[in-house]
């Protein structure tokens, strides 16, 4: 019965992610500079695109556009991407893995650029997992990389090259610009965009700003009730007398999730983490022996994992999260009317859940939790502790 509704729950969750994609009101310029308004599917980019979906209408279908097939695309005042052929240098940031040459490494590659800033002087963004480079172009100067890179210089002595000082002091003058300006000026968005405007500015230029802060993930702290109801049964491998199932036991359990959204990909991905404290002291179980046996089992239960939202409106979502539990038990023990006791000794599990949050305040989850062994320090037992919950929720902040 478990699987049963697990299944139909996963199966619907595909279904509506699958239904949810959200297109939104666009435009792209062709090869032949013709603009072409439609709809464009919003992937949140964390990384430059090389290609994007695009529909002329909602009853469309969808088409594929490569990069080079598109000049330009975005949406109106929100965000636009260029298309440029420029030389780029993709030398690793990693310490592991620095170069020993102060100098850049430039290839020539066609790549869609984030427009952050333009006006006089244009300021672009190129974001590829861990590397980040920025560009820029102003009256005569065509696109190009402000170099950047941090070098190995000896086997524990690390240099940088820090060119772009160079060539925005030199090529962006201005009254309100001096060197010191230059100097100080650190090789990040922010920093970089402030710069592009204080110039702008002092030109008295017409300003586009498309940049926008860099997202920053939320954080979500959740009280998490739930009704559980566990089972538990154990053999021995050697005395087959000892065996025994316990029935199944309706407890209460209580928690608080710490959730993190990360800032990409339209906050659909989470990072969860739910510190749970358990009781688990079912009616006491007779081994197939005839000896009457009892559980007293207390624990503190930490899974961690990953969530996915699936959003069918501003207020509600359904989501499905998959964790990696942790069990941290507290004085617990498996008693035996005669022989020795056995210390409850608690080994991981894998959980799954599915549920509905609204007006992200207050949330409902099924979960179900793989077996797991209670006696991992006695090689003789066999035995497995699972559970299928009901939580309830309600977000603090």
């Amino acid at each position: 019965m478990k699987y049963s509704i697990l299944s139909f729950l996963f199966l619907f969750c595909i279904a509506i992610g699958t239904a949810q994609v959200k297109f939104e009101e666009a435009y792209y310029i062709n090869n032949s500079g013709e603009k072409v308004e439609g709809l464009i599917k919003n992937e949140g980019w964390k990384n430059n695109p090389s290609q994007l979906e695009f529909k002329e209408n909602k009853e469309a279908a969808s088409k594929l556009l490569k990069i080079n097939d598109v000049a330009e695309f975005g949406v109106e005042r929100k965000y636009k991407y260029i298309r440029a052929t420029v030389a780029m240098d993709r030398s690793s940031d990693d310490n592991n893995n620095l170069s020993s040459t102060k100098a850049p490494n430039l290839e020539e590659e066609t790549l869609f650029l984030k427009v952050l800033i333009t006006g006089d002087a244009n300021l672009y963004a190129y974001s590829d997992s861990n590397l980040q480079r920025f560009f820029y172009s102003a009256y005569k100067i065509p696109i190009e990389q402000l170099i950047y890179k941090r070098y190995k210089a000896a086997n524990t002595i690390f240099g940088k090259n820090e060119q772009y000082k160079q060539q925005l002091f030199t090529n962006l003058k201005c009254q309100t610009i001096n060197v010191g300006m230059a100097n100080k000026l650190e090789y990040n968005q922010s920093e970089l965009a402030n710069y592009f405007k204080i110039y702008n500015k002092c030109r008295n230029a017409n300003i586009a700003d498309y940049e926008m802060a860099e997202p920053k993930g939320d954080f979500n702290l959740t009280i998490r009730p739930s009704v559980r109801s566990a089972s538990f049964s154990f053999k021995n491998a050697a005395i087959k007398t000892k065996n025994a199932d316990f029935d199944t036991e309706i407890g209460f359990s209580i928690g608080l999730e710490f959730e993190y959204i990360i800032p990409y990909k339209l906050n659909k991905w989470a990072l969860i983490l739910e510190p749970t404290y358990q009781s688990y002291n079912p009616a006491g179980a007779v081994t197939e022996g005839g000896q009457a046996v009892e559980v007293d089992y207390t624990s503190i239960e930490i899974p961690f994992g990953l969530r996915h939202y699936f959003f069918l409106n501003e207020k509600s979502k359904l989501f499905a999260n998959a964790s990696f539990l942790v069990d941290i038990v507290l004085d617990s023990k498996l008693t035996f009317e005669m022989g020795d006791d056995l210390e409850v000794v608690s080994g991981s599990s894998v959980v799954i859940g599915f549920g509905y949050k609204y007006n992200n305040k207050y949330s409902a989850e099924v979960r179900y939790q793989t077996d797991r062994s209670l006696t991992v320090d006695y090689n003789a037992y066999n035995s497995k502790y699972g559970s299928f919950c009901f939580l309830l929720g309600y977000t603090l902040f």
